[in-house]
């Protein structure tokens, strides 16, 4: 079990105060959480351990890009989807709650073959995307020089996904946590959530509320949106989402400016409104290390410069890196613990958590106040994990 509700009757009586709903992290899928429950009439409080929204929602790229990345058509894809579907009416109601403006770009996305082995996979997008009915283009290499002349000369075709977009991840994290806000949620920040706490009742757990280290709170729902520290709360169930780390290099725009978000298989450039190229990423296994390393930063950059060449010599004006929750599947874990009632995950986004934001609101707020999502999250329960408690 994720809790330990032997603690729970003897620390009840200190309770600060009681919400609805008590959420476990800070980040775009709390706020945005957070947000909605509040619309609908939910007192709700988040408790972040660091500052709100500074983990892997400041560190994301942004992208919007289910089909460029996409192997195949599954139930994740068409989450992903979806969720992307969302995107522009969810930037119009953040500005007009908060007045942020996250960037929300529609230029669409470019993959590009640059080799004979990036020919085939490739081949094997557009032929299956294709096939499906969805919006990809292939274009050849003069078609994508005329969208973007700092190309890799050496490049031999590429795949378009018009409906493929970006938005400012810092942007948005500032503008999900400003609309919780506004709309009376609580945020208490430095306030690192300890465990769980339940009762038993009728022969099942249930949530009671959290110990933290500025004191407990009561709540009979706690959804568990802390990301890459989701596990940390959950050992017993072993929810097997770990930490990714990520590394980011961001360089002043080249002239022309690029305007696409632009993939290679190696890497990935997206261009800023404010003027300027992010550039990524790397995936490393190092647990909660969060350093840049110089070698980290010299593999993104030579990836970049593969598809803009002379990237290396733009100005460098910032390297970052954040943790992103990788699921054992590289799937989300949404829905409701099957032990314990009260316990609501949306956790393991992996490298989806921004584009899969509004989707994750709206399917955990309709499961919490309708009793049921307008999606079914069956192939994204916990319960997908089971048999690794069974042998854990």
């Amino acid at each position: 079990m994720p809790v330990r509700p032997s603690a729970a009757l003897l620390v009840m009586n200190e309770c600060k105060q009681q919400f609805d709903v008590l959420i476990v992290g800070g980040g775009v899928i709390g706020c945005s959480i957070a947000w909605r429950l509040a619309q609908s009439g939910q007192r709700v409080a988040i408790f972040e351990r660091g500052d709100a929204g500074k983990e892997a929602s400041w560190a994301a790229g942004g992208m919007l890009a289910p089909l460029a990345e996409a192997d195949r058509a599954d139930e994740f894809f068409a989450l992903c989807v979806k969720s992307r579907a969302l995107y522009a009416d969810f930037a119009a109601e953040l500005k007009t709650a908060t007045g942020i403006d996250i960037e929300y770009r529609t230029e669409g996305t470019l993959f590009l073959s640059l080799t004979e082995a990036d020919d085939h996979e490739l081949e094997e997008r557009w032929r299956w995307q294709h096939d499906a009915g969805l919006n990809v283009k292939r274009l050849d290499a003069g078609c994508v020089r005329k969208l973007e002349p700092t190309i890799n000369e050496r490049l031999r075709w590429a795949l378009k996904f018009p409906d493929d977009h970006q938005v400012n991840a810092r942007q948005l994290m500032q503008a999900t946590l400003s609309a919780a806000q506004a709309a009376g949620v609580q945020v208490f920040a430095q306030t690192e959530v300890r465990r769980l706490l339940s009762d038993s009742h009728a022969g099942k757990n249930r949530i009671v509320g959290v110990e933290t280290t500025q004191g407990v709170w009561q709540a009979p729902v706690v959804v568990l949106a802390a990301g890459s520290w989701s596990s940390l709360l959950a050992e017993a169930t072993h929810l097997p989402v770990t930490p990714v780390r990520g590394q980011m290099v961001a360089v002043a725009s080249p002239t022309p400016a690029v305007r696409h978000v632009i993939y290679s298989r190696r890497g990935y450039v997206v261009p800023r409104a404010s003027g300027f190229l992010i550039a990524g990423s790397t995936t490393e296994q190092v647990g909660f290390d969060r350093r840049v390393t110089a070698g980290g930063v010299a593999s993104i950059i030579a990836r970049a410069e593969e598809i803009l060449p002379g990237f290396g010599d733009l100005a460098l004006l910032e390297t970052w890196a954040g943790v992103r929750p990788g699921s054992a599947d590289e799937m989300p874990v949404l829905g409701e613990d099957p032990a314990v009632a009260g316990l609501i995950y949306a956790t393991g986004h992996y490298r989806n958590g921004i584009l899969l934001c509004p989707i994750t609101a709206q399917l955990i707020s309709e499961l919490l106040t309708k009793g049921e999502s307008s999606v079914s999250l069956t192939p994204f329960s916990v319960l997908r994990f089971a048999h690794r408690r069974a042998v854990g």
